[in-house]
């Protein structure tokens, strides 16, 4: 297993190893005091969060359960998940993740004087690595005090992160509430005291005081500069939401920061103490302006990170019987040409065939050209035999459902339970069976003798609803 994975916020077989590359998105952003009656702002948050797509998102200012599933239900898709939820002091964080790529471990409680730093627990499947995450939201508002406080949330912080063994990889993000460079805040985050490496990397050089027209592009806060619905007006002039990350992610190799993709969204640096929705805006559309705009007072921070992965190439097999087989696979062939992958049947293969496409030697028509995993195939053979290629497993195991007739694989190497698989869409399901079989889920007429998905096997399903699923 590869060594550990840490974030901090306030992405059967004969094996030959392969280098391979993994792209994730991860966006922060504050909610602005999301209750369960904040339903009236939840379409704002799903254009918001449809647009930009990320694969992490560390939410602020959640302040119930009840809130959190309000946010999961309204907003996001079956491809997220929420992490467990711990209803500290003031208001909490949460985290969802897209399923396909990682699993939920834990939620850890950090206690400081104010609010609670959250540690999240995630295991990114592509390759075992276990990640902390790390979300904060640290004391608000100018003056004395208020920095002496935020300087001692960053102390408790860098407890933890200077403690963890050298070239752990992780990152701090969320909403800070610092003001400049020189508070003290700041200066513990990315302080390298040379006997550890629990300090910070900020990819942006911005000395001084950061309400300042030069620093523009990189404020998050007011979207806003009138009163409505709480938090703080007066325009985008500051830069409270941040994304900090170690020194092994600065480093080559492993895990790294994409250069230039970290962004406050929607902010293109023409808006300083103006509405983020103030037309034009250069870098969204004005349907996303809008919904920054009225969604929360803090813009999100999104980012991209690579993982250099020993990714394999695996062998999968499908005994054929002679006559018709439902056949799908959950990997990508490393060559998806339809004639070589068939051609080492010789006389034995017939034709294959999907609901819209077929290869038919003998008659001359080709219509696939290449195998697709977003499809299963109805293969024919005149005898029994056993098809086989090399592939990989892909980054994505999602399936777009149609309104209608489809023929569907299994993007999985395990079974997959029906109703755990569809979850709130299986209402939409009308039928489905086996491709070449009997088995038949049709709820409809009671029979329920398909009770999972299994893998390498084809399946006539018919929706009345478009919808997406995940393996």
């Amino acid at each position: 297993m590869k060594k550990a994975v840490i974030f901090i916020l306030l992405g059967l077989s004969s094996i030959s190893l392969l280098v391979a590359q993994t792209n994730i998105r991860m966006m922060t952003y504050n909610l602005l005091n999301f209750t369960s009656s904040s339903s009236d702002r939840t379409p704002y948050f799903k254009t918001v969060i449809d647009n930009m797509n990320p694969d992490i998102l560390i939410v602020q200012e959640m302040t119930s359960q009840s809130a959190v599933n309000l946010f999961y239900s309204q907003v996001l898709n079956p491809a997220f998940s929420a992490g467990t939820f711990i209803d500290g002091p003031d208001t909490d964080s949460e985290i969802y993740f897209k399923n396909y790529l990682f699993t939920f471990v834990s939620n850890h409680a950090i206690p400081t004087s104010l609010r609670n730093i959250y540690q999240f627990t995630l295991v990114f499947k592509e390759t075992g690595d276990t990640i902390f995450i790390y979300s904060v939201h640290l004391k608000a508002s100018t003056g004395t005090s208020n920095e002496a406080q935020r300087a001692a949330e960053v102390t408790i912080l860098r407890n933890v992160t200077n403690s963890l063994a050298d070239g752990k990889y992780f990152m701090v993000c969320g909403d800070f509430n610092i003001y400049k460079s020189t508070e003290q805040a700041y200066i513990k985050l990315i302080a390298d005291n040379g006997i550890n490496d629990g300090h910070f990397i900020d990819p942006f050089n911005m000395p001084g005081t950061w309400n300042n027209i030069n620093y523009a592009p990189y404020h998050t806060q007011s979207t806003r500069t009138r009163q409505f619905g709480g938090g703080a007006t007066g325009g985008m002039d500051d830069r409270f939401d941040l994304l900090l990350f170690s020194q092994a992610i600065a480093d080559p190799g492993g895990m790294d920061y994409v250069n230039n993709t970290m962004w406050a969204v929607g902010n293109d640096g023409n808006h300083y103490n103006d509405s983020v929705n103030k037309q034009p805006n250069n870098s969204v559309s004005q349907l996303v302006a809008n919904a920054l705009h009225y969604a929360s007072d803090h813009l999100p921070v999104i980012a991209g990170f690579s993982f250099e992965e020993s990714a394999t190439t695996n062998t999968i097999a499908f005994p054929l019987a002679d006559g018709w087989n439902g056949v799908s696979s959950y990997l990508l062939p490393d060559n998806p040409n339809i004639q070589n992958i068939f051609s080492p049947l010789g006389n034995s293969f017939e034709l294959v065939k999907t609901l819209t496409g077929v290869y038919w030697p003998q008659q001359g028509i080709n219509t696939i050209q290449n195998w697709q995993n977003s499809t299963g195939y109805l293969i024919k053979v005149n005898t029994n035999t056993t098809l086989t290629f090399d592939g990989q497993l892909p980054l994505s195991r999602n399936l777009q459902i149609v309104n209608g007739w489809n023929l569907i694989p299994v993007l999985s190497p395990e079974p997959k339970i029906i109703n755990t698989l569809f979850g709130q869409n299986i209402n939409h399901i009308e039928i489905i069976k086996e491709a070449v079989g009997t088995l038949v889920y049709w709820p409809e007429q009671g029979i329920y003798t398909l009770q999972s998905l299994q893998p390498k096997k084809a399946y006539y399903l018919k929706s009345d609803q478009s919808f997406t699923i995940s393996f």
